[in-house]
This record gives structure tokens, C-alpha cells and sequence, in this order.
């Protein structure tokens, strides 16, 4: 999903001016309503939440790219409502602040996941694959849940220490993972997995090539020259593909580690349907594992 949107916002007009209208006629909420841009986000805030809000999450199925995702008259209604707004920032949602700008509220609760990790413009945008995003979300969740509402503190607090005694499942898989890759090289077709990689202790072999895919632009003949070597040399410990983007020459490459007997892990850059971040993560980390016992 490296396609930035050339046109994330037409009519942004209309948006502000039916969002500036929304504060006038406003139902009654029940509790605290949350807005996330990404469905695993949104799953993190409805954990902590329980039964004392409502999350929506607005990119909720695998088939819609939150780079070139048009935001829609009824999101800007829901982020003119939500007392608390979760965006991953980086550039990655622009459009949902666009129509946080245009909603121009002073009492809601902006979580830009990019600032809480401390990563600046031009970090790595797929924040959800470091294992410390979602902890530390959901801590900070728990915090802005109980400021707002401190009645329910308590419950806030227990929700958030079950889940986060969920996500801790996935730490420990790293860790047996990480005892295996030992420093070993690997390739990406994009960089949508590499936090993860790197917290494997894996060592990412082709940042330029990955990067250019991503970008939607065509890497250089050397670039593909030396991912070419790395397989068919077997100086790779696998090659990572993300399995929703794969263009003629990732295709081609792909086929070739297949041939040369170099595992190929496949993973997404959206949460697939029927699942949620921990089973999703999970299942990725055991195509890891199965790559690693190829070896």
C-alpha cells in the first residue's frame, strides 16, 4: 500500500462547513466516544473502554488503504462528536487531520501515536509493528480515559492491564525468535515490517530497493542486481514480502526465492478480516518461525 493519495480531500469546503454545523445539532452521547483511523487502534481504545463508550474505527476493512482513503461527510460528523481521536500521524492518516483541524474543538483529546512513540517526519509509518506502540497506547489510554472520566477510573485500569497482559503473549514469541536470527540478513519488499524484524534481531539487507517499492517508483537495476545475488547466494535468512502489494518485479523475485529455496514470509499492512492485532501479529510471527526452522 505505498500509493499516497493525490487527492486525499476534494470538497474540503463542504467538510468544514457541514463539521462547524454538527456542533449545533449534536445527539446525546452515552459515554465517551472515540474515533481511531485504523481498526487496531480502535480495538486498543474499545479493550480499555469496555462498556463506557463506543469506538469507531474508520479504515476497518483490509481492502481500503489508509494512504489514498477519502474521508467522507458522515467521518466528518463522527470526528465532530468524538471526545477522543486516535491517528497514527506520520503522514499515513493526513486526512483524518484534516477533518480534526476542521472540527476546530477545544475538548477533545487529540493521540497522535507518532508523537507518544517520539518518532519525527520520515520515521518508519507502520508504528503498529513495534511491539512497544501498542503497550504504550494503551497505557495512555487508560490515563486519558480516567482524566475525562474518573468515575470509571478502576475499570479503566483493569481493562488495560488485561489487555496488556494480552499483548505481553507477543513479546515473549519475540524473544524465542530472537534467539534464533542471531544477526542473520533478510529483504523486504517494502518496510512494513521491518520494526518488527529489527526487534528479531534481524539485520534488513535491502533498505534502498524496499524503500523505492513502497514509494510506488521503480528501484534502480542495481538495487534489483543485488537483491538478485542475495537469494540466489542464500545470504539472506528469508524474504519478506507484503502480500497485498506485489508488483511485477517483487512477483519476479518472489519466484526466484522460491526456486532458490530461500523461505518467503508473507504479512500485510492492514489487519485482515476476522482477526485482531494480537491473532494477526501472532500469525505472522509463527510464518517467522516456520522460515527459521527451513534453515
Amino acid at each position: 500500500m505505498h500509493k499516497k493519495s493525490l487527492g486525499i480531500m476534494a470538497g474540503i469546503l463542504m467538510l468544514t462547513l457541514l463539521v462547524t454545523g454538527c456542533g449545533q445539532n449534536k445527539e446525546k452521547k452515552t459515554g465517551i466516544q472515540v474515533v481511531s483511523s485504523l481498526d487496531f487502534y480502535g480495538e486498543a481504545a474499545q479493550a480499555v473502554l469496555g462498556k463506557q463508550g463506543h469506538v469507531t474505527a474508520i479504515i476497518n476493512s483490509p481492502s481500503l488503504d489508509p494512504h489514498s482513503y477519502e474521508a467522507t461527510t458522515n467521518d466528518a460528523k463522527l470526528v465532530a462528536k468524538a471526545d477522543v481521536i486516535i491517528e497514527n500521524g506520520l503522514g499515513y492518516d493526513r486526512w483524518l487531520n484534516k477533518l480534526v483541524n476542521s472540527a476546530q474543538s477545544d475538548t477533545q483529546t487529540v493521540l497522535t501515536v507518532s508523537q507518544l512513540m517520539k518518532r519525527a517526519d520520515g520515521a518508519n509509518e507502520h508504528l503498529w509493528y513495534d511491539l512497544k506502540t501498542m503497550p504504550a497506547l494503551t497505557k495512555q489510554l487508560v490515563h486519558q480515559f480516567s482524566k475525562r472520566d474518573p468515575k470509571h477510573k478502576a475499570i479503566y485500569a483493569k481493562n488495560g492491564a488485561i489487555y496488556l497482559k494480552k499483548l505481553a503473549a507477543l513479546d515473549a514469541q519475540r524473544q524465542q525468535l530472537q534467539a534464533k536470527a542471531k544477526g542473520q540478513q533478510v529483504a523486504a519488499s517494502e518496510p512494513v515490517f521491518d520494526y518488527a524484524l529489527e526487534e528479531m534481531g534481524y539485520q534488513i539487507a535491502n533498505r534502498h530497493f524496499a524503500k523505492a517499492i513502497e514509494d510506488g517508483t521503480d528501484p534502480s537495476p542495481s538495487d534489483i542486481t543485488k537483491l538478485r545475488h542475495l537469494i540466489r547466494e542464500q545470504r539472506i535468512a528469508f524474504l519478506v514480502v507484503n502480500k497485498q502489494e506485489e508488483s511485477p518485479i517483487v512477483k519476479q523475485l518472489h519466484e526466484l526465492a522460491d526456486k532458490e529455496g530461500v523461505p518467503v514470509v508473507q504479512v500485510t499492512e492492514t489487519l485482515p478480516a476476522k482477526q485482531t492485532y494480537l491473532t494477526w501479529m501472532q500469525q505472522q510471527f509463527n510464518a517467522v518461525r516456520k522460515a527459521q526452522d527451513l534453515k
